[in-house]
């Protein structure tokens, strides 16, 4: 899903991308806008991008909260939806994680603060009677409605700043709905965990957020507004994707990637040209393998798919393993938490090499078998020790 998309640059030290679904965003308000020509046109613009430059201060909220702990943040992305801010790991501490999941909240009450400030001092407390009165007042207030009149007439600096305002309001609100995994429901989860294990506390917020998105979903077809239904279908497979993801994890917690790799597994040399490759491979069930160096050190992987590629350019048919190998593939290490390797396999990577404290390969781990491994490890350790039948009889 967030794999196409564009970077905006790197600020504090996080990558900041715009999914390309955003362009559907942008010309949609572009099309609303239409009637009001090229000036009504640049500031439906002007406050779509105001709009989330918020999100983005409020994913970099979530960010710089989760940096305190030492979380880093692998990048922050936008989508038409709003923002992902994809942190290496949640905090197992209950505490921290109410502090990360309420930080993104915080900056918009900060940004609201602001314009109320601002309101204040230029125009006094008549201007933010009047702004409450445009929204939740009776439309019978001359006041409100001159307000209402000049948000909707033309583009104005008074407009601008108000729906800023509503939109930073809103953001708190909604974000803080109890629905996993969104904010609310990350504040949830670490108030269960307080009293309950962390896996039970996600399976708890996890249905919890399925039956807020239910409720969601069937307001918005109610009232004919697809919007809400799109958010409700993020929020559902968001929050099962992160609970099946808690399961995995607590499962292996506990276990080193010794526990679960194969300790045996075929490699290719770096020098073998594509012909040696594809003969070596007509023999190996694996959809990847790694590349090694001269006494066995792992250099990168190598797919079946991007060997077959590089045979099927025909552009270097002397190409040797080496030069099209993944040199940026992650790899475990033998005796580190398996969780650890994990995270950092992310979901790109299915299976990576194991090396030893050398950099040597010693082994293979296949992150789709992984835990039945690891079940078998446990169930072993676990059953008591059986004599052997020869032993017993002497």
């Amino acid at each position: 899903m967030l794999e196409r998309r564009l970077k905006l640059g790197r600020f504090l030290g996080i990558e900041v991308y715009v999914h390309w679904t955003f362009a559907l965003l942008v010309a949609y308000v572009a099309f609303e806008t239409r009637s009001e020509g090229p000036a009504g046109i640049a500031f439906g613009m002007a406050q779509l991008f105001a709009v989330f430059f918020c999100v983005t201060l409020h994913e970099y909220g979530h960010a710089l909260a989760a940096r305190r702990f030492g979380i880093p943040t692998l990048d922050i992305t936008l989508l038409p939806i709003g923002g992902v801010a994809r942190l290496q790991r949640m905090p197992r501490i209950a505490w921290q994680e109410l502090v990360v999941a309420v930080a993104g909240p915080a900056v918009n009450v900060v940004i609201a603060t602001l314009l109320l400030t601002g309101f204040y001092l230029f125009g006094g407390v008549e201007i933010l009677v009047e702004i409450l009165d445009a929204f939740v007042g009776p439309r019978d207030s001359l006041d409100a409605a001159q307000i209402d009149a000049e948000m909707s007439a033309s583009p104005s600096l008074l407009s601008f700043c108000v729906i800023l305002l509503a939109v930073n309001v809103m953001l708190v609100l909604f974000n803080m709905v109890p629905a996993f995994p969104m904010d609310g429901g990350r504040v949830l989860r670490s108030l269960l965990a307080m009293v309950t294990n962390y896996r039970r506390a996600t399976f708890l917020a996890s249905r919890f957020g399925l039956a807020c998105a239910l409720l969601m979903a069937m307001i918005g077809i109610y009232v004919y507004a697809p919007g809400p239904v799109l958010v409700a279908m993020f929020i559902a497979y968001a929050g099962l994707a992160e609970a099946r993801q808690v399961e995995m994890m607590e499962s292996v917690r506990g276990l080193t990637v010794a526990n679960v790799m194969t300790q045996s597994h075929a490699s290719i040399p770096m020098d073998a040209t594509l012909d040696e490759i594809a003969k070596r491979w007509e023999t190996i069930p694996s959809a990847s393998l790694p590349v090694t160096a001269q006494g066995d050190i792992v250099i990168g992987i190598l797919r079946l798919k991007s060997l077959l590629a590089a045979i099927e350019s025909h552009s270097n048919p002397h190409a040797t393993a080496g030069e099209i190998a993944d040199h940026n593939a992650p790899f475990a290490r033998e005796y580190e938490a398996l969780e650890n390797a994990i995270l950092r396999a992310g979901a790109q990577y299915r299976q990576c090499p194991v090396v030893d404290a050398n950099g040597c390969l010693a082994g293979w781990l296949d992150m789709d078998s992984m835990l039945v491994r690891g079940s078998l490890r446990k169930h072993l350790a676990n059953r008591p020790a059986v004599l052997d039948r020869f032993d017993a009889v002497t």
